[in-house]
């Protein structure tokens, strides 16, 4: 009810628009021909069978062009988010009384911060979160072949899925062997295969690459209005600049993948206790990381790492603070930024608000580095 109350309110008038008119398109000619009769679209193909269900349940309804259209817009992005709650609820389920559960998933499905991004900014960040948590639930639950099918779903609904990679990668190899790294690849290219059928027979490769690449070359920029450590150079500085003989891009990767490399490590230094734990803080130090390290980065980017955090909070307590403060950051860096893009005008990061919450987030970033080496 919270979440249909708000979805009124006003949000990214330029996403919203861009996705009325996907939605239109994708009801008024169908999934098949969906990126031949739009002008523009970089969202993966996933998405498109969101914006044709819904959108001919919009037009069914007569809702295009109407003020409650917006309603049937953001429901998707709040379906998944419910449903997210749901799955983490499930799984605490069967390790705490059902009180506890139900706190925990009740704190992550009235988080203000997460409703902001679905209810009112109105995006789809929910979408591949799901596929993520169900990813991970599954394949702590040894259903390998069932969580590289959500895994995959997770990158064909966005693309910074791809954060989780390695932590999916070394749990396979773990539990199956490199060979079952290799089914793995099978599995995940032939639901890859299923999903772009309807929109490509002739080169699926070249049209996902195309689809990823025209999204990611589009931002050649250091922080996209992210309260990460890009934003002390600055917001939309071109990511080019160089720092000694590297490129900031290249450095922004470098670190991204020194961090995987430490969280991997000590993941399988301790996986013999507490597994489950282990591999859910896991997941949240690379998301977390994802959002703070790479260049090209936005402003809705730590979506994921609420989710995955609120099913460690009920065995690390440490946890429960840096979702507090996440939560506070994350929510003021949502508004802050939709309050100057609505009104046109361009947003500097050089502000006692935006330096504030940054450096909270960069210290909340290496608490949670150090948290990292302690809790295995």
């Amino acid at each position: 009810m919270i979440r249909i109350v708000l979805s009124g309110v006003q949000g990214y008038s330029v996403d919203l628009s861009t996705f009325s008119a996907w939605f239109q398109t994708a009801a008024e000619h169908g999934p098949s021909v969906f990126y031949e009769a739009t002008s523009f679209s970089d969202y993966p193909p996933f998405n498109v069978y969101i914006f044709w269900i819904f959108g001919s349940l919009a037009k069914s309804l007569s809702l295009f062009g109407t003020r409650s259209f917006i309603y049937v817009l953001k429901l998707p992005p709040n379906l998944f988010d419910v449903a997210t709650a749901a799955l983490i609820f499930a799984f605490l389920r069967r390790k705490l009384q059902f009180e506890h559960a139900i706190l925990a998933a009740s704190l992550y499905a009235f988080n203000p911060a997460t409703i902001f991004n679905t209810s009112i900014w109105g995006q789809f960040d929910a979408v591949y979160t799901f596929f993520l948590i169900l990813s991970l639930v599954l394949i702590l639950d040894s259903k390998v072949e069932y969580s590289v099918i959500a895994f995959t779903l997770g990158v064909l609904s966005k693309p910074q899925s791809i954060a989780l990679a390695p932590l999916i990668a070394f749990l396979i190899a773990k539990e199956k062997g490199w060979k079952g790294v290799v089914s793995s690849g099978l599995i995940s290219a032939a639901t890859t295969l299923i999903i772009i059928l309807p929109f490509e027979w002739g080169n699926p490769l070249d049209f996902l690459v195309d689809i990823y690449i025209t999204g990611y070359v589009g931002y050649p920029y250091t922080s996209i209005n992210a309260f990460n450590f890009w934003a002390f150079h600055g917001f939309w500085e071109s990511d080019g600049g160089r720092l000694l003989f590297l490129d900031f891009f290249t450095v922004g990767w470098l670190l991204f993948g020194a961090l995987t490399a430490f969280a991997l490590y000590h993941l399988y230094k301790g996986l013999d206790g507490r597994r489950d734990t282990r591999v859910l803080f896991t997941a949240f130090v690379l998301l977390f990381g994802f959002f703070m390290l790479p260049t090209r980065i936005h402003e809705r980017y730590l979506f994921p790492v609420f989710s995955v955090l609120t099913l460690t909070m009920p065995f690390i307590r440490d946890t429960k603070k840096i979702y507090g403060v996440l939560s506070l950051t994350y929510l003021a860096n949502q508004a802050f930024v939709l309050s100057f893009l609505n009104r046109g005008e361009s947003i500097s990061s050089w502000t006692p608000l935006v330096m504030t919450l940054t450096t909270i987030n960069v210290v909340a970033f290496l608490f949670t580095l150090r948290h990292a080496r302690t809790e295995y």
